[in-house]
């Protein structure tokens, strides 16, 4: 078990050194960025300009998702463990890429992934009991749930060509 302090650590130096598929400032707002970059010593090499330019892409598809993202990141603060702010916004942010969760985040392997779950949302890795990839996890359970307010993107797990690949073990 790692504490979410060392998590939001591990995100920042990823983020700093390209890593991954992040928005600017890891898509939160100015004030959590700012509070990030205060509680942590990031690193002072400047980024590669194509990781720069990448980041900026993603924060301006994210910027045409905003509601989803936004409806994403309260839905996950639900779920979170205590201190784990802002982790909630950084994977809400991250999931709208294009990979796999673990992936965008710029972690080494899906376990990787599902032990910072564990560590800063034990409630939804409770709830994945059968192991299904987080982003349509996370999809399949707003729109389980859901008043209407998003599209889901996985309706029907049973009958996806998918399935096997979602909910493969670790």
């Amino acid at each position: 078990m790692m504490p979410v302090h060392d998590w939001l650590r591990r995100l920042l130096w990823l983020y700093a050194h390209g890593e991954g598929c992040y928005p600017l400032m890891m898509g939160l707002r100015a004030t959590e960025w700012d509070a990030l970059q205060a509680q942590f010593d990031p690193p002072t090499q400047p980024m590669p300009a194509d990781c720069l330019l990448r980041q900026k892409l993603m924060s301006e598809l994210n910027a045409t998702r905003s509601d989803e993202q936004q409806q994403l990141a309260q839905w996950l603060a639900g779920y979170m463990a205590p201190g784990a702010a802002p982790m909630h916004n950084i994977i809400a942010s991250v999931s709208l890429a294009f990979n796999h969760l673990w992936q965008d985040l710029g972690l080494s392997s899906r376990q990787e992934l599902r032990e910072l779950m564990s560590d800063c949302f034990p409630l939804l890795v409770e709830m994945n009991s059968e192991n299904m990839r987080w982003k349509k996890f996370f999809y399949r359970q707003r729109c389980l749930h859901s008043a209407g307010e998003l599209i889901c993107r996985s309706p029907s797990c049973d009958a996806c060509c998918e399935r096997a690949f979602c909910f493969a073990p670790s």
